[in-house]
């Protein structure tokens, strides 16, 4: 489809208008004044959804999913919102293009414009794309030239995106299977690209099309078209999909080991320091007992300089693709950590971005003489929000217990502060397992001391209200050991790591590998990505129902991870409120 440009700065002229063909030179009904004239629209529609943000863009067929004047709505953004999306970005106009022949047109260039959004700190996760009949004309109908057409915007949103395009038709039939061929070639080789037959659709739907081989010759058959596109886009991102099999479990380090608390000490901290080390070796040596296999610490990011993770690992070992805590600027951050330590008692910590890092150790893993796990299914012992605030906060746990594995939540904090958990036969330490904002709901796991009642107190240096699950204890009777590990991403929803690709959805439930067969329990590391509202996910023993606890919380748009030790076998399955993507590295498991 060729269009005329006039003036020097190239601005579409009137004959482009009357030839947007729109509604087809052979409309069914006429278009209304505001359609006729439309050139191209852009868009944000601000509401939030569960599902998350999503990004329309289109030639001047998509324009006319987008339009919201008489005739034409609702539109396909405002379906999406209806279905859970939001915030939905959309533009799409006349020759409007993929962007490898447009480039001195950059209002038409929709590369240029994702890369400018992307700039502008506007990505989104799914980008949703209706484009092809100017461009396979650009292409005189060739097939390699619509692929390279094609990746310029592929390439442009990026392989951490999620992608759905939509196939063309056009009167020429050679020229619709030149670039609907180029768009299957490439998604071949793009995992995160999936296409709509839109030919097929249209057909199975009785859809007509306008004379010109390619536009809808209504109003109602844009809509008709629109609440395709929103139900196939949802039925296909609206969950994540299982596309390949579970990562193999991670390298055993040394020795099944027990478990061994420890007085809670804060053994490292970087604030005194003039200069950050983006690397930070921390010996342990004089901390722990002799033949430590891995530590239990609480570790905390503090006002770092931008948006950054720590990732904890044995010194002397590769660094792993795998992370503690995320914070952004100036956060505080912390997370529990159960790792291995290197040769020499050695416990490695690196920071993405420059950030002061705290170190509280809780517990070391020793050959025998300590304790040992007993895993239960998750189980809520206490919600303030029902039985009333206390500080300190008393929680009987289990009656000759040594120790708990709890997940400790803190939810509608009247002001910034952070909880600390601690034997209630002990006073209060000067250490810190979870820190919070006003408003802010975080969940911070904890293998907790407990008093010689089997009791735990939580204090709170602000009033907010506590959530406290258990998920096992340890006891001299206790049957399992852990095994440290190579720490080893093994879900990444973003890349389709561990055989899941995109977000989970809401009450979506994955199940994926985390540790070897003769495993009965796993820790590890599991963190949720920008889910679309606030919200949480439960991890839990698969062969269930999914318990009433959580195990992460994280805020709209934010990442944060949490610490988790829970019965399991070589499989773990997740449950999120919302959708969100969803990652989970393993730093050991139990055994009997």
């Amino acid at each position: 489809m060729q269009f005329k440009r006039v003036g020097a700065a190239r601005r579409w002229s009137a004959i482009t208008i009357a030839a947007t063909a729109l509604v087809g030179v052979t409309a069914l009904q006429a278009p209304t004044p505001a359609a006729a004239a439309t050139i191209f629209v852009e868009y944000v529609k601000p509401t939030v959804g569960p599902r998350g943000p999503i990004t329309v863009v289109g030639d001047s067929v998509m324009l006319g999913n987008l339009l919201e004047v008489e005739g034409y709505g609702p539109s396909v953004a405002q379906m999406l919102v209806e279905r859970g999306w939001g915030p939905v970005r959309a533009k799409a106009g006349v020759g409007f293009q993929a962007g490898l022949f447009v480039r001195n047109n950059p209002g038409a260039d929709m590369s240029r414009w994702v890369r400018e959004r992307y700039e502008r700190g506007e990505e989104t996760p799914i980008y949703v794309v209706s484009i092809g009949p100017n461009d396979i004309v650009a292409c005189s109908g060739s097939q390699s030239c619509s692929e390279r057409d094609i990746l310029t915007l592929v390439d442009a949103i990026g392989p951490d995106k999620e992608i759905w395009w939509s196939l063309i038709t056009m009167k020429d039939p050679g020229y619709a299977a030149a670039w609907n061929n180029a768009l299957a070639a490439v998604a071949a080789t793009h995992p995160n690209m999936r296409l709509w037959d839109w030919p097929a659709a249209a057909a199975q739907n009785g859809i007509p099309i306008a004379n010109d081989g390619f536009h809808l010759p209504t109003g109602a058959a844009y809509v008709r078209r629109s609440r395709l596109m929103a139900d196939d886009v949802t039925a296909r991102f609206g969950v994540s999909v299982q596309t390949g099999a579970s990562e193999s479990a991670t390298a055993a380090l040394g020795l099944p080991s027990d478990y061994q608390p420890l007085p809670l000490d804060r053994v490292y901290d970087s604030r005194s320091l003039a200069t950050k080390p983006q690397l930070t070796e921390i010996d342990l040596t004089s901390y722990v007992p002799v033949g430590t296999t891995a530590v239990s610490v609480n570790l905390t990011a503090v006002a770092g300089a931008g948006p950054g993770f720590l990732t904890a690992f044995p010194c002397g070992s590769a660094q792993p693709v795998t992370s503690n805590v995320n914070y952004a600027a100036g956060q505080i951050r912390p997370n529990h950590v159960v790792v291995g330590l290197g040769n020499g008692n050695r416990l490695c910590v690196f920071a993405s971005s420059p950030a002061d890092v705290i170190v509280d150790l809780q517990g070391a893993f020793i050959p025998s003489g300590g304790v040992r796990l007993n895993t239960h299914s998750p189980m809520r012992l206490v919600d303030t929000r029902d039985a009333g605030r206390n500080d300190p906060l008393v929680v009987a746990v289990s009656a000759g217990a040594k120790g708990a594995v709890l997940n400790v939540t803190a939810v509608n904090a009247i002001a910034a502060g952070f909880l600390v958990v601690y034997p209630c036969d002990q006073p209060v330490p000067a250490t810190s397992n979870l820190n919070f904002v006003a408003g802010d709901a975080v969940a911070g796991s904890v293998y907790a001391q407990l008093a010689a009642d089997g009791s735990v107190c939580v204090h709170a240096n602000v009033p907010v209200d506590v959530i406290v699950d258990l998920q096992g204890t340890f006891t001299t009777g206790g049957t399992l050991r852990f095994q440290a590990a190579t720490p080893k991403r093994m879900l990444d929803t973003r890349i389709a790591t561990g055989g899941w690709r995109g977000q989970v959805g809401v009450g979506q439930t994955i199940e994926f590998g985390v540790a070897p067969a003769d495993a009965r329990a796993v820790t590890g590391n599991i963190t949720l990505v920008q889910p679309g509202l606030s919200g949480f996910a439960t991890a839990y023993p698969c062969g269930g129902p999914a318990p009433a606890t959580s195990s992460v919380n994280a805020a709209t748009r934010t990442i944060a991870a949490n610490s988790l030790t829970i019965g399991a076998s070589a499989s773990l399955c997740v449950r999120t409120s919302v959708g969100s993507h969803v990652l989970f590295d393993t730093t050991g498991w139990w055994i009997p």
